[in-house]
């Protein structure tokens, strides 16, 4: 929104009152308003693209949604909510995601999103053949996506093929762990996934109690 329309939000968000186009007579309104964004506005306000007046007007009650990465709970869930309402609404007869189908969208990052996450479903059921949905009725970039899996060792921190002293396979072990870990920012159910383990085998092998994993973020 241009700088010059921030200035007349801000205005009716003080007031109450607005004036219809062609009009020269306002009016009072009483309504509540629910602002959404995905940018930093405080960074916005920095850079001077969002009024600092506006932003502390609609600051009144912030709710932080985070994104659906950080959710991974979620993804199963949502995943199986869009593909009953697609085979209802394009009239197929899907049961349910396979087991690698599934594993596949709970190890995605889905950089945009629920959104993202809803147009991958919509065109799974759309490209099914089957009951059952398959990896390659997914998006490209979904069945594809192996982070960290390929590279050099040498890209593993704390290794290079020059060390002198060759690291025993524990070691390297703890070591390509920590490495999947930081590649998915500390989300242990996706480094699970792609580790190929349970997440009380990745407790163990990070040292942690495995009692305590009910009191993670899983």
């Amino acid at each position: 929104m241009p700088l010059f329309l921030q200035a007349k939000l801000l205005r009716i968000l003080q007031d109450g009152k607005i004036r219809r186009v062609g009009e020269n007579k306002e009016h009072q309104v009483d309504v509540r308003v629910l602002a959404a964004t995905h940018r930093d506005l405080e960074e916005e306000v920095r850079q001077g693209r969002f009024r600092e007046d506006l932003f502390f007007r609609l600051e009144t009650f912030t709710v932080r949604v985070p994104p659906l990465r950080e959710r991974g709970d979620d993804i199963e869930l949502l995943a199986g909510r869009f593909l009953q309402q697609f085979s209802l609404s394009l009239n197929r007869r899907i049961k349910g995601f396979s087991h690698t189908a599934l594993e596949k969208i709970s190890r995605y990052p889905f950089p945009g999103n629920v959104r993202e996450l809803c147009n991958a479903v919509e065109r799974a059921v759309t490209f099914a053949t089957g009951a059952w949905i398959q990896p390659e009725h997914l998006p490209t970039r979904i069945r594809n996506y192996n982070p960290g899996i390929g590279e050099p060792l040498n890209h593993i921190p704390g290794f290079t093929p020059a060390d002198e002293i060759l690291p025993s396979l524990a070691e390297m072990e703890q070591r390509y762990v920590h490495h999947v870990l930081k590649r998915v920012n500390g989300n242990k159910r996706q480094a699970a996934a792609i580790l190929g383990i349970g997440r009380r085998t990745l407790y163990r092998k990070l040292g942690e109690k495995v009692q305590d994993v009910m009191d993670t973020d899983w």
